[in-house]
């Protein structure tokens, strides 16, 4: 099984898992055979990435972080619900917004995430601008809680984290009609308008729903930054919410990756053909700006659990051989475990051994009619061995 950006799919391939558009529901069936008609369902909806057949890596089992319909599912209760407070706040109606159904898919989602059977993290953005602000917050959401598990969040915490992570923008509400679909960088007044946003959201939802003060102050602080630098109150390091700066990295991450009309104004350096940067120079960002915009702590967290090249990722080393990820590696996130599959082999013996202490490790395994070699990067000597993600198929 191999996966791919959405961008990136092309007529020939085979669905090796089904898919599903932003709402959970089915749209091509595991086994499909894309043509050019299925590409366009899929640019159309907007989907991150797929799940293809791949004969020399069949054997590898690629999962997603949470499944689809649950993904799904937590963006149509979330659209009903910012739905609602637009509603609610027209009509100036006091009753408060019901959130039983998306209580209820939270805790789902956590024991989902707090068990061993969920996938890699993948930085898949959205890449539906009409769908955005329903489907982003979801996945921030699932990243955020696995954050905040490793950081040794409580339950309570971690489930008003997820909260928040939903309704970090419920804000937008607020907002003058179409500046959000602005093309382009906006004006002065436009940016303060959207940096009032975190305010408007947590007045929203102290006011009008039962959510704990907890995930009130997290939407309120999450676009604070470890130097100062963010709104709306230019809070800097230990004064910012230990789960609003988990909210901070996630949020900026998953939107780098994702289609948007405009950057904020620290971004414009990564916009690339259709406003989107690939998952590794999301990933690079955060790292870049550790102790700058984002906790050293955080971020050392993030780089555990956030692998460069997520299982199933083909890449090609710098020495020309041509390989999927088989096992992502978050001990040494730059030399995850490959499935050779094609171009040259080299002689392991040449060179130096790249991390301290590594042995060598090759495997051949018989798997149907192919052989199969894995190499684990950690392991192998070879001076220099660097990995990029293709693009082709």
């Amino acid at each position: 099984m191999q996966r791919i950006s959405a961008l990136y799919v092309k007529p020939g391939m085979e669905l090796a898992r089904p898919v599903y558009d932003n709402w959970g529901d089915l749209v091509l069936p595991v086994g499909a055979t894309l043509d050019a008609r299925d590409i366009a369902k899929v640019d159309d909806i907007g989907v991150g990435e797929l799940f293809i057949c791949n004969s020399k890596t069949e054997d590898i089992n690629v999962l997603p972080l949470i499944s689809p319909e649950l993904e799904g599912a937590m963006s149509k209760a979330l659209r009903r619900a910012l739905i609602e407070c637009r509603t609610m706040l027209i009509s100036r109606n006091q009753q408060p917004v019901d959130l039983a159904l998306i209580n209820n898919l939270m805790d789902e989602m956590i024991d989902t995430l707090m068990s061993n059977n969920h996938g890699d993290a993948s930085i898949a953005g959205c890449y539906s601008l009409r769908d955005y602000n329903f489907v982003h917050p979801v996945k921030v959401a699932s990243l955020s809680i696995l954050i905040g598990k490793t950081v040794g969040l409580s339950d309570r915490e971690i489930k008003q984290l997820g909260m928040a992570s939903l309704f970090q923008n419920v804000g937008y509400v607020l907002l003058p009609q179409g500046i959000l679909e602005k093309p382009g960088y906006l004006n002065s007044a436009e940016l303060k308008a959207v940096q009032r946003h975190p305010v408007y959201g947590s007045q929203i939802l102290a006011r009008y729903t039962e959510i704990g003060p907890e995930a009130v102050n997290i939407v309120l602080q999450h676009h604070e930054r470890w130097n100062g630098s963010g709104y709306p109150f230019g809070l800097r390091e230990n004064g910012i919410l230990q789960p609003a700066g988990i909210l901070g990295i996630t949020d900026v991450c998953f939107a780098l990756a994702s289609k948007r009309p405009h950057r904020e104004e620290f971004l414009p350096a990564f916009a690339i053909e259709h406003s989107i940067v690939s998952s590794q120079d999301a990933i690079e960002y955060i790292y870049a700006y550790s102790g700058e915009l984002f906790s050293p702590e955080l971020v050392k967290v993030f780089t555990r659990i956030v692998p460069i090249y997520p299982a199933g990722t083909m890449v090609k080393l710098n020495d020309g051989r041509i390989g999927i990820v088989s096992q992502s590696n978050p001990a040494c996130i730059r030399r995850p475990k490959l499935r050779i599959i094609g171009g040259v082999e080299v002689n392991a013996e040449d060179g130096i051994n790249i991390c301290t202490g590594c042995q060598p490790e090759y495997s051949e395994r018989q798997t149907g009619k192919q052989p199969k070699k894995d190499i684990d990067l950690a392991k192998e000597i070879k001076k220099n061995v660097l990995i990029n993600e293709m693009t082709e198929y």
